[in-house]
């Protein structure tokens, strides 16, 4: 940034204030994580197809990591009955998200939560599976969206 630049910057500022805030953003942070950080400061429970897509969405990182340092993809899918499980129960959230208020207070969710749940993971997993295409990766996220689908068909009747 050249000394004019600067200069220009700092008139700006002081007239103005609020510019700095596109150049030094103040608010949430927009990324991977925003629904977790906007639930953060709102906690509220997450509609079922969100929470199925925020869960989906750490499913992909996680497998993502495991295609690029070489962990065997198996151990990633063998975790994903606490995330998301087949049978009507509520899923186990990852430890490092924040405090989400229970959906459904009970012992089991009520089905159509538990569908609704199940589209939003295999819609998410479906929407990102293309990119793994050809790679080991690819294989075990079909093998997830057809494991949503299945239990969704299982709840159904």
């Amino acid at each position: 940034m050249s000394i004019i630049d600067r200069r220009l910057l700092s008139i700006i500022g002081k007239r103005i204030p609020a510019s700095y805030d596109a150049i030094f953003p103040h608010g949430p942070r927009i990324g991977l994580s925003s629904r977790i950080s906007e639930v953060a400061l709102n906690p509220q429970p997450l509609p079922p197809h969100e929470l199925g897509a925020a869960i989906a969405a750490e499913f992909i990182q996680s497998m993502w990591l495991a295609e690029r340092f070489g962990i065997n993809h198996e151990n990633v899918f063998d975790e994903l009955d606490d995330w998301c499980p087949t049978r009507p129960a509520l899923p186990k959230l990852p430890p490092w998200w924040p405090p989400v208020p229970d959906p459904d207070p009970g012992p089991e969710p009520h089905p159509e939560w538990f569908s609704a749940f199940h589209l939003g993971f295999a819609a998410r997993i479906a929407a990102v599976s293309q990119e793994f295409e050809g790679t080991r990766a690819g294989e075990m996220l079909n093998k997830t969206v057809d494991r949503s689908l299945s239990s969704i068909e299982s709840v159904m009747g």
